[in-house]
């Protein structure tokens, strides 16, 4: 990210208050250790967090081991490292992964995992202990050591991760001990703590990455073995034609030749040596090889996913409850058709189905199922192109907000399974601004915008959706008519729809996104550099506040900043936000210890701390 001169003055007052809060003359080392990180160690912690309740107040009976838990997906899951593209499923790819924090109350990077504990030495200097006992699935040890090797594989350019370009801000990574790494930071950077607790800080095994890297530079090695022995045996052939005329021809052609032969014989050597450490590897991107419940049993691409249980799980043995994960393994099918979804679980084929909204009035009453809606971390909206084109103008995104019927939409597209969004985060999310309130409908004031704008007579527009979108699409199509705009919608699979995006080659088009840490989804969709940016838009004031809340320590200034932030994105119509998803999610009655009430409280804390079973331990 580029530095501005609101760096140099948030930083000089970062380090002042940094200071004064954290000065060992007015706390003890204890509270010191509280207001630097908010996080305490469950292990050690007395009296426990909340969460950390596996007895009848969480579940009336003790968890059963065994059987295989089914479930079905609309997508193959693509890729599973989580540092390439494409990956269609992430809640498949998380399946194989723990990460140093977990996502707590408030969608807030609360709580420590694979770390131990956090400290601050000073405002770009962050020590971090790991967890002993935790192994990967290949059964090598996970420590400061491995973690250090996979951030650099990830900042270098050759890998290809898409999360490079976010993580500009680290300086370099230091082994303090074989558990403890020293971050050192270019600048502060608060929200380095929230992406340890999402994708980017997955623990990934550094031998299986090591050679899936061999691995694939092996295959460029040798190419190039085999291009030089080619030019070897060409030059060797020239040799024998130049020895029949003599002379300094002949003497040309065989130093030519020895020095071909010298690089093919060196290109050997270079194969010989890589291809010693590829083998045995496996490629990462379909051979993933993490710390978390659940290990790559079978992979069928466009057909089916199995994973079996890590009997290793370090989780399970530190809180006393070796027997996690209860399931034998998981099996996700690939059902692209919703309808046969939902008939594979009335029919007990699968255990678990995230159900499509159409088909929440048919099984409301099911006495087969234990069905719940919850706040989902999605939101819908429109991106507009800001760089070329209609949408420049500011009163064209603003005719096109006005021009949408938010609260019909939600009722005839989502079942009334949705709230109106004013902005990205939803109002259970610790980033949220209270203060803003979902665009009027108002298609009068459409027509009267876009005639000021020069389109009175009508205007087309260049578009975009992801299959499956159909109905929606139709529906906000119809909106945009009345107001007097074609919009012209191609319907992409979602690699194609990726491509478009990011060759800018729209004018407007639907997207769903994960609302997850704010600083990682405000630099995704509204940083110059984001991977869903890539210069569609520039707003300076976002922009400055986008960098200013990336170096505030303190969760609640920054939540000020967010709330600046996303009233800049509003009042500029950045995007026309729809609505954030409610999810509905529905188990046979077999299915055994999900506790709802603690997941809208903690999350994805408390899923991955309560892994659930059968209730005789089979299906």
């Amino acid at each position: 990210m580029k530095t501005i001169t609101i760096f140099r003055i948030s930083t000089l007052v970062f380090i002042v208050l940094f200071l004064l809060v954290v000065s060992p003359l007015s706390v003890s080392a204890k509270d010191a250790a509280a207001d630097e990180t908010g996080f305490e160690d469950w292990v050690k912690q007395e009296p426990k967090p909340d969460w950390y309740e596996w007895g009848e107040k969480y579940w009336p009976t003790k968890p059963v081991r065994g059987g295989v838990f089914h479930r079905a997906a609309m997508r193959y899951v693509g890729m599973m490292n989580p540092n390439h593209w494409p990956i269609n499923d992430w809640n498949q790819v998380g399946l194989f992964y723990d990460a140093p924090l977990k996502t707590g109350e408030g969608n807030r990077a609360s709580d420590l995992w694979l770390a131990s504990s956090l400290k601050y030495l000073d405002p770009v200097t962050l020590e971090m202990k790991f967890r002993p006992g935790v192994t990967f699935h290949d059964g090598t040890t996970f420590n400061a050591r491995t973690y250090k090797y996979q951030w650099e594989w990830t900042m270098d350019k050759k890998n290809r991760s898409f999360w490079r370009g976010m993580l500009m801000p680290l300086k370099s990574i230091e082994v303090k001990d074989e558990y403890t790494l020293i971050w050192h930071f270019k600048r502060p950077w608060a929200a380095f703590l929230g992406k340890m607790s999402n994708t980017v800080g997955w623990a990934l095994s550094e031998k299986a990455l090591r050679g899936s890297t061999a691995l694939r530079e092996a295959k460029k090695i040798v190419k190039k073995a085999e291009e030089a022995r080619k030019k070897a045996a060409k030059a060797e052939e020239k040799v024998k034609k130049a020895a029949a005329e003599g002379g300094a021809a002949a003497k040309k052609a065989e130093s030519k030749a020895k020095k071909a032969r010298k690089k093919a014989d060196a290109a050997d050597e270079r194969a010989k040596k890589v291809m010693a450490l590829a083998e045995g590897a496996k490629n990462f991107d379909i051979h993933p090889v993490g710390t978390g419940q659940w290990m790559l049993d079978e992979a069928s691409p466009g057909n089916y996913l199995k994973v079996k249980r890590n009997p290793d799980w370090w989780f399970g043995k530190s809180v006393g409850r070796p027997d996690m994960p209860y399931f034998d393994g998981i099996r996700i099918t690939v059902i692209p058709d919703p309808s046969i979804q939902l008939a594979n679980l009335r029919a007990g084929k699968i255990d678990y189905l995230d159900i499509n909204k159409t088909q929440y009035p048919m099984i409301t009453n099911d006495p087969n199922l234990n069905i719940h809606i919850n706040p989902s971390s999605n939101v819908r909206g429109l991106f507009f192109m800001h760089a070329k084109g209609p949408c420049k103008d500011i009163r064209v995104r603003k005719a096109i907000s006005h021009a949408i019927d938010r609260k019909a939409l939600i009722a005839g597209t989502q079942f009334g399974l949705a709230t109106m969004a004013s902005c990205l985060f939803p109002d259970s999310h610790w980033a949220h601004n209270p203060d803003l309130k979902p665009v009027a409908y108002d298609p009068e004031l459409s027509k009267q915008l876009l005639a000021e704008a020069g389109y009175g007579k009508g205007m087309k527009l260049k578009g975009m959706a992801e299959t499956g979108d159909n109905t929606l699409v139709a529906a906000v199509k119809q909106m945009l008519v009345e107001v007097g705009i074609d919009w012209q919608v191609d319907i992409l699979e979602r690699t194609a729809w990726t491509s478009r995006h990011q060759n800018l080659s729209y004018d407007l088009t639907l997207y769903r996104t994960l609302v997850f840490d704010p600083d990682m989804l405000v630099n995704f969709l509204y940083y110059p550099g984001g991977n869903f940016n890539r210069g569609r838009s520039h707003n300076e004031k976002a922009i400055q506040l986008i960098e200013a809340s990336g170096i505030e320590p303190d969760w609640k200034k920054r939540r000020e900043i967010y709330n600046k932030l996303l009233t800049a994105l509003y009042d500029n119509y950045e995007d026309a936000w729809l609505w954030w998803d409610l999810s509905v999610v529905a188990y046979s009655k077999n299915v055994q210890g999900w506790n709802n009430d603690m997941y809208k409280k903690y999350r994805s804390l408390f899923s991955a701390s309560h892994p659930l079973w059968f209730k005789d331990g089979k299906r």
